[in-house]
């Protein structure tokens, strides 16, 4: 039978046309990615809302035998676990803290003490403890340097002991964010900046400034290629704070062509619900900077309730209760599966009864184009 034009395009086409299963690949490359706030390991604030120079000296020394209770070195074996078993292609750390001190003391560094030394001598470096775990199957892409201070710190409280004020050793916190790649994704040049929008802590008269920034790089998943932006926005002071650093975020980092996806504590997102725990009440963190960037056209692919733990130390009425952690894109993708939080099971605490962190991890599976 012979066929006419028309009939024999409708043919040829039909031919051509893929079949259903290589046509639902338009959907997306799937591409999961992660945030994850490891913890500092310890409250600052018995040194920033000390009253005078020894109260200073006596509240480092408080943080200093917190960060020893809530060693990183245990912590950072289920941490690593949860990586590894979530599978993310790209990481995003927050409060990936290097600690460093100095003894005997010389009553901290500038501007604390401006004849002072820095302390030099690493006690713990979360990022090799993470990657010593990690093992090759993950890399570090970029690390972003922020908040750098240093404090005498009275850790045996004997004002008898050490230099004025009973300081017995310096404690030096340098703040870092850093983006890790799974083995074989595909990244390219790191940009990092800091806000010029600060939080100022006046200890005891004296102001430091906490710097607070981003940094991303251009990723390859498969077919899938976009910016992968990591971020943590300020924890204290004023919420406009967090709102102007979310709009410079914006404009520095996520602002042109192409996919986008934003990880990070944004320290901001819409209210859930008070928590009440051990005689206190929490209330979750306000939403100015997480509507900045809704009102920007990102678009919420995590919303998961990871925040936080007032203790690590495991208490059945801790709950996580209200979203900082974020995964954001822009444009808007589907997921590929629900956002799922890490580091709320008690079978993951270290031998010593500690939570991972403070925070739960939050794991986005999105179908990327």
């Amino acid at each position: 039978m012979k066929l006419k034009a028309p009939a024999l395009a409708v043919v040829v086409l039909a031919v051509l046309a893929p079949p259903a299963a290589a046509a639902a690949a338009d959907d997306g490359e799937k591409v999961r990615v992660m945030t994850r706030n490891v913890y500092l390991g310890a409250d600052l604030s018995p040194a920033i809302e000390a009253a005078d120079l020894c109260g200073v000296v006596d509240g480092a020394g408080v943080i200093y035998n917190e960060v020893q209770r809530t060693d990183f070195r245990e912590r950072a074996v289920p941490l690593a676990r949860e990586i590894r078993r979530a599978r993310p292609h790209l990481v995003g750390l927050q409060e990936v803290a290097l600690w460093r001190v100095q003894t005997p003391s010389d009553l901290g560094a500038p501007p604390i003490n401006p004849n002072g030394m820095p302390a030099t001598t690493v006690q713990y470096d979360f990022l090799d403890l993470l990657k010593a775990e990690l093992g090759g199957r993950y890399r570090v892409v970029g690390v972003q340097h922020e908040f750098d201070a240093e404090l005498p710190a009275d850790i045996d409280a004997d004002d008898a002991t050490g230099d004025a004020c009973g300081a017995d050793l310096d404690a030096r916190l340098t703040m870092r964010d850093v983006i890790l790649a799974r083995k074989g994704v595909k990244t390219g040049k790191v940009r990092k900046g800091h806000y010029k929008e600060r939080y100022i802590a006046d200890v005891s008269g004296v102001q430091l400034a906490a710097d607070r920034g981003w940094l991303w790089t251009a990723a390859r998943v498969g077919d899938a290629k976009f910016r992968f932006v990591n971020t943590h926005l300020e924890a204290f002071g004023d919420p406009e704070i967090r709102e102007a650093q979310a709009k410079q975020l914006i404009r520095k980092a996520l602002r042109g062509k192409g996919q986008r996806v934003l990880v990070g504590d944004l320290n901001s997102g819409l209210p859930k619900r008070h928590r009440v725990g051990a005689g206190l009440t929490d209330s979750p963190k306000d939403p100015l900077a997480f509507k900045a960037l809704k009102r920007f056209g990102m678009k919420d692919r995590g919303a998961v309730q990871s925040c936080c733990y007032p203790s690590l130390l495991n208490d059945p009425s801790y709950t996580f209760d209200h979203t900082v952690d974020h995964v954001l894109v822009k444009p808007g993708v589907k997921r590929a599966g629900k956002a799922f939080v890490t580091g709320d099971d008690p079978g993951e605490m270290t031998p010593s009864g500690l939570w991972p962190s403070d925070h739960g991890g939050v794991v986005s599976k999105l179908r990327l184009p």
